[in-house]
C-alpha cells in the first residue's frame, strides 16, 4: 500500500533549525566562487561534507549531517547521488548510536529517503544493510519499554518518535523488498510490533504505524502469520473499537485487513458474524463524504504558509486527519475489491485482459456469453452470502462509485498550490484509482440490479467515460488502466442484458474511444479500450436500425485498422479476438461484407501467423491466448466466408 511520511507543515522562506541542508551546502560554495577542487563537483562537495558529519565523533554534528540528509530529495538529483555515495552504509550504523537523539534523526533520515516514491531506492537501502542496524533498533524496545506521557508542549518523547519512524522505515522497506520481508522473519520482530497494538498503552499514532507495517509483512507470509495468531484477540478489540474519527476509522480498517490477511484472504473460512463485522467497518469508513472532509479541510488552510500562527499545531492535526481518512477509504476499497474476488489471487484487482475470447471459439454465436456467466457463478461461490447481503443493503456501490470523484475545482486547485495539500491531492489521487479498481470488480460480481439497475449501470458508464475521455491525461498510465478495466466491466454487464440506452451514441462520441486508443502509450490501457469497443459493437449487433449498423461498421474498421498498426502482438492478437467476438453474431453477415471483413481478414493471416512464429518464445504470458486466437481465425474466416457468401454482397457495397 503506498505510503509516504506525514510531512509537518514546512516553510519555505526560512530554514528554523539552522541546518544547512545539501542546498545550502552548494549555494555557500557558489557565492564563495572556489574552496572546492577542478576535479570535484558542487554536489560532490556536499556529499563529502554530509560524510564528514556524520562520521565525526560529536553527537551533534551527526544529527546535523542528518538533518542534512533527511531533505536531500529537495534538490533534484540528490537521491541519486547519495544512494551512489557511501552515505547510507555511513548513516545507518547511527540507528543505533549510543545517543538517543542521533537515532531519532537517523531514523527519520532514512524514512525519508525510503519514502522518495522509488522502490529501487528501498531496494538500494536493503542492499547497503538498512535492516541490520533497523533490526536491532527495534529490539531494543522489545522489554517492557513504554511511551512516556506527552510533555506540557503535548509533544511525542523522543523515543516513541524514533520507534514510529522506524516503523514507518521498516514498513516502506519491506513493501518494496522481499529481502527486508526475509529480515523481518528472520529477526523476530513480529512479538516487538504486535503488542504495540494496544491503544491504551502505546496511543492511537504508534498502533496505527504498526498495523500499516504488519499489513504488508503478513500478506502471503505464512512465518509472521503463524506468529500473529496470538494477537488475535488484540486485532479483535481493535475491531470492536467506536468512533468516527479518522485515526479510529483507519485503525480500524487497519485491523479488517490484518484479520484477512490471518485468514491468507480467505473469507469463505471466516465466521458469518466476522464477515459481517469486516464489511460494516469498511462501510462505515466509506461512508464519510471525502469530498465534504476536503471542503472544510481547505478552507481553513493558511493563506501565507511561512508565517507562524497560534493554529499551526491544530492545523498540523487536521493535516493528519485528513491523511488518515483518505488513507483508511483507500485500504477500504482495496479491501473489499479482494473480498469481493472471493479466495482467489493477485490477479483479483485486474481482470485478465482475455478473459472474454474466442479461445472457446466453436460455436456460431454468443461468443462472450460464457464468460459473463463465469464470472457471476465464480463471485456466488466465492463471496459469502453475508458479504452480499452487505454490499447490497449498504449501498456499497454507490459509496465506492463516490470515491472515484473529486471534490470542486476550486478545492483542488488549493490543494495543489500548499505544501500539505500537495500531499493530501496525491492521497486523493490514489484513492480515486484503487476505487475505480474496486468497481471494476464490483461490476463484474454483481447482478445489474444489485447494481442499482440497467439506467444506474449506464449512468455510471458515462461517468467513468467522462473521466477517461474528456478528463484524464493520457500520460496518467496508472488511472487509466483502472478506469478503463471499470469501464469496460461497465460494458459488458450492460452487453449481458441487452441494454438499449445508448440509442443516443454518436460517431463523434465513437470517435472518442477510437482516438483515445490510438494516443493511449499503455498496451493494457489500450487493450480495455479496444475490449470495450467491442462490446459497444456486440450492443449493436442486436440492432438492425441504420444508425446501429454504422456504428458497427465504424467498430469494425477500426478494429481492423489496429491489427495493421498495432506494434505490440498480442495487442493486435486481443483485436482480432475481438473482430472474431463481435462479429461471430450472424446478425453482423450484411456489416461484415459491407466493410470486407473476411477480405481484409485473409490477407492479415498470413503475417500475423508469421509474427507468432517469430515471437513464439518472447510472448511470456500471453503466449497461450496469441496462439490460440492465431488458429481460431482461420476458422473464423473459414465460417465468415460462407455466412456472407450467402447474402452475395462481397464488394463492399452500401458503405
Amino acid at each position: 500500500m503506498g505510503k509516504s511520511k506525514r510531512n509537518k507543515a514546512k516553510t519555505r522562506a526560512k530554514n528554523p533549525t539552522g541546518l544547512p541542508s545539501i542546498r545550502d551546502i552548494e549555494r555557500e560554495q557558489s557565492e564563495l566562487g572556489g574552496g572546492v577542487s577542478d576535479q570535484k563537483s558542487k554536489q560532490e562537495y556536499a556529499i563529502q561534507t554530509l560524510l564528514e558529519l556524520l562520521q565525526s565523533p560529536d553527537a551533534e554534528n551527526k544529527v546535523i549531517g542528518l538533518q542534512t540528509l533527511a531533505t536531500v530529495f529537495d534538490v533534484p538529483g540528490s537521491v541519486e547521488d547519495v544512494m551512489k555515495h557511501t552515505v547510507v552504509k555511513v548513516a545507518a550504523p547511527l540507528l543505533f548510536d549510543k545517543s538517543t537523539t542521533v537515532r531519532n534523526a537517523a531514523a527519520g533520515a532514512l524514512r525519508n529517503l525510503s519514502a522518495c516514491g522509488s522502490h529501487d531506492i528501498c531496494n538500494l537501502l536493503v542492499e547497503q544493510d538498512v535492516m541490520t542496524p533497523l533490526s536491532a533498533l527495534i529490539q531494543k524496545y522489545a522489554a517492557d519499554w513504554q511511551p512516556s506521557k506527552k510533555n506540557f508542549e503535548d509533544k511525542v518523547d523522543e523515543v516513541t518518535d524514533t520507534f514510529n519512524q522506524a516503523v514507518h522505515l521498516l514498513w516502506n522497506l519491506c513493501e518494496s523488498s522481499s529481502t527486508a520481508v526475509k529480515y523481518f522473519n528472520s529477526g523476530n520482530l513480529l512479538p516487538v510490533l504486535a503488542k504495540c497494538l494496544e491503544v491504551s498503552v502505546f496511543g492511537m499514532d504508534t498502533a496505527i504505524a504498526v498495523a500499516q507495517c504488519l499489513l504488508i509483512v503478513t500478506e502471503d507470509n505464512p512465518t509472521s502469520v503463524s506468529k500473529l495468531q496470538g494477537s488475535s484477540s488484540l486485532l479483535q478489540k481493535l475491531l470492536d473499537l467506536e468512533g468516527s474519527e479518522p485515526a479510529v476509522l483507519l485503525l480500524r480498517t487497519l485491523s479488517c485487513g490484518l484479520t484477512l490477511n490471518l485468514n491468507y484472504g480467505k473469507v469463505l473460512s471466516l465466521s458469518p458474524t466476522t464477515v459481517t463485522q469486516l464489511v460494516c467497518n469498511l462501510s462505515a469508513t466509506l461512508s464519510v463524504d471525502h469530498r465534504k472532509a476536503l471542503n472544510s479541510f481547505t478552507s481553513n488552510l493558511p493563506l501565507d504558509e511561512a508565517a507562524e500562527t497560534p493554529k499551526q499545531k491544530d492545523m498540523s492535526e487536521s493535516v493528519t486527519a485528513m491523511q488518515y481518512l483518505l488513507e483508511a477509504q483507500k485500504i477500504a476499497v482495496e479491501l473489499l475489491a479482494n473480498i469481493c474476488t472471493g479466495d482467489d489471487d493477485e490477479d483479483a484487482m485486474d481482470q485478465d485482459s482475455s478473459d472474454s475470447s474466442s479461445v472457446d471459439l466453436l460455436s456460431d454465436s454468443g461468443l462472450a456469453e460464457e464468460d459473463v456467466v463465469s464470472v457471476a457463478e465464480k463471485f456466488s461461490l466465492s463471496v459469502p452470502s453475508e458479504v452480499h447481503e452487505s454490499l447490497v443493503s449498504g449501498q456499497l456501490v454507490q459509496k465506492v462509485e463516490e470515491k472515484t470523484q473529486l471534490p470542486a475545482e476550486n478545492v483542488c486547485e488549493i490543494l495543489k498550490n500548499n505544501v500539505d495539500g500537495k500531499h493530501i491531492f496525491n492521497k486523493l489521487l490514489e484513492l480515486r484509482c484503487h476505487a475505480l479498481l474496486c468497481l471494476s470488480n464490483l461490476i463484474a460480481g454483481l447482478e445489474v440490479e444489485d447494481l442499482g439497475g440497467t439506467s444506474n449501470l449506464y449512468q455510471m458508464w458515462l461517468h467513468i467515460g467522462l473521466l477517461i475521455f474528456k478528463q484524464t491525461d493520457q500520460s496518467d498510465t496508472k488511472l487509466l488502466e483502472a478506469a478503463t478495466s471499470a469501464l469496460r466491466e461497465a460494458l459488458r454487464k450492460l452487453a449481458e442484458v441487452n441494454c438499449n440506452l445508448f440509442e443516443e451514441l454518436t460517431e463523434s462520441d465513437l470517435q472518442l474511444m477510437f482516438n483515445a486508443e490510438m494516443q493511449c502509450p499503455d498496451a493494457n490501457v489500450r487493450t480495455n479500450l479496444i475490449r470495450s469497443i467491442g462490446l459497444l459493437g456486440m450492443i449493436f449487433t442486436k440492432s438492425m436500425e441504420t444508425k446501429s449498423q454504422t456504428l458497427l461498421k465504424n467498430i469494425g474498421k477500426f478494429l481492423l485498422d489496429i491489427c495493421n498498426r498495432e506494434s505490440e502482438l498480442w495487442v493486435t492478437i486481443e483485436a482480432v479476438d475481438t473482430i472474431m467476438d463481435v462479429f461471430g453474431e450472424d446478425e453482423t453477415d450484411i456489416a461484415a461484407a459491407q466493410i470486407n471483413l473476411v477480405e481484409k481478414l485473409q490477407t492479415l493471416l498470413p503475417s500475423l501467423k508469421h509474427k507468432v512464429r517469430l515471437q513464439r518464445k518472447s510472448l511470456g504470458d500471453h503466449y497461450l491466448v496469441v496462439t490460440t486466437v492465431s488458429t481460431n481465425l482461420s476458422r473464423f474466416i473459414k465460417y465468415k466466408s460462407k455466412r456472407v457468401s450467402l447474402i452475395g454482397q462481397t464488394n463492399g457495397h452500401g458503405i
